[in-house]
């Protein structure tokens, strides 16, 4: 009989302690002595036959310590230097708030990301905090639906359809971008003022995933600066979906119908380094010079060799740091996402213009030192409200 007390107490104790049935009849079995003796031994079987069963209701992993929360960001690949950015401010902020970090590629696959991030979702049981560059712009919407199902808080960072808003999902928390319009611009007029008569001349260009909103931003850039320079025409343009290798191809092929070119606007630097390379070959580096976007190290060597005259740097280190925090705090607590107004929730930083004036300064700065960024403010750096 003291058996059966004892385990009807330890049965007792533990949903009280972890939950789930607490209150049921058959844990309500008085523990003295004295009312044992009151039930018969029928009773007392039909209890213990009842009451084992329930055990199942009462888990064991409860009692153990919860695991922490993972970090995990998901980007495009690791073969460009400029996604690897990405992976290096991730594993700065997972080492300095010490919490395990999960690196998931998309190698150019929409289908290959949405598995990684729900497979990541499951193992972690959707204790998880993400941050998200998709690989289109159509990707948004079912890492949308499927982080908001799992309740999974996440930022993400460049393209999404212009009529999905973000705060039609309660966990995602903001859509970030920079400027690209104003990258487009600036590297275009940049280019033109390299043309041996400024502001006269034909150029070609080289765009990148034709889904994507920052190719098509920069792009509208681009249009913009052509049509206040009559003098500059635009005879040829090719898609290498973001991919030196493919730039380096139609960069080749366009030279062959167009020899007297004056410059090679790229919408990235990785597109810029395979044109640069086609150039070479055709003997024409540093005589035509190209313009790209994102701030690689190759193309600030580029730029202080002269074979290219300006890009733009998009900070990935904060870009990812930026996520992470945001995403990490919303599931603390910390972060109420419902306050946040509309144009905290998309929103554009601004990034930085470089040429042959500063990119001595923004290298010894941003290469071959790691800024110490300040997350305590998570617009610190909004320069304007995505509609």
């Amino acid at each position: 009989m003291e058996s059966i007390r004892d385990l009807t107490i330890v049965l007792h104790w533990k949903c009280i302690l972890f939950g789930n049935i607490t209150t049921h009849p058959a844990l309500l079995w008085p523990v003295s002595p004295h009312h044992m003796k009151t039930f018969s031994l029928r009773a007392i079987r039909a209890r213990i036959a009842f009451v084992i069963p329930l055990l199942a209701f009462c888990p064991v992993t409860n009692v153990t310590a919860a695991s922490p929360t993972t970090l995990a960001i998901s980007i495009r690949t690791l073969s460009s230097p400029y996604q690897v950015m990405y992976k290096v401010g991730a594993e700065a902020y997972a080492k300095q708030v010490g919490l395990p970090l999960d690196v998931l590629t998309t190698e150019a696959n929409s289908q290959k990301g949405l598995t990684d991030i729900k497979a990541e979702v499951a193992r972690t049981g959707a204790n998880v905090a993400f941050y998200i560059d998709p690989n289109d712009a159509a990707d948004a919407v079912p890492i949308a639906k499927t982080l908001e199902s799992a309740g999974v808080y996440f930022v993400t960072w460049w393209s999404k359809p212009a009529d999905v808003k973000v705060w039609d999902y309660p966990h995602w928390i903001a859509h970030i971008s920079f400027d690209g319009v104003a990258a487009g611009t600036y590297t275009a007029t940049e280019l033109f003022k390299t043309f041996k008569d400024p502001g006269k001349g034909k150029i070609i260009a080289l765009q990148g995933r034709l889904g994507d909103t920052p190719n098509a931003e920069r792009w509208q850039g681009l249009q913009q600066v052509l049509s206040q320079n009559p003098g500059v025409q635009l005879v040829q343009w090719e898609s290498a979906m973001w991919d030196r290798t493919k730039a380096y191809n139609s960069t080749k092929a366009m030279l062959v119908a167009h020899p007297d070119i004056a410059g090679v606007w790229a919408a990235n630097d990785d597109m810029a380094m395979g044109a640069i390379q086609a150039l070479k070959e055709a003997g024409l580096a540093g005589k035509v010079l190209v313009t790209g976007c994102d701030g690689i190290p190759e193309m600030f060597d580029a730029i202080k060799g002269g074979l290219a005259a300006a890009t733009i740097f998009n900070d990935g280190k904060y870009q990812a740091q930026l996520g992470l925090a945001m995403s990490l705090a919303a599931k603390q607590g910390k972060l109420d996402v419902k306050s946040l107004p509309h144009e905290r929730r998309q929103f554009e930083i601004p990034a930085v213009n470089v040429n042959r004036e500063n990119v001595n300064q923004v290298v010894h700065d941003y290469i071959e030192n790691t800024p110490t960024y300040d997350l305590s403010d998570f617009f610190a750096k909004w320069s304007k409200a995505i509609p």
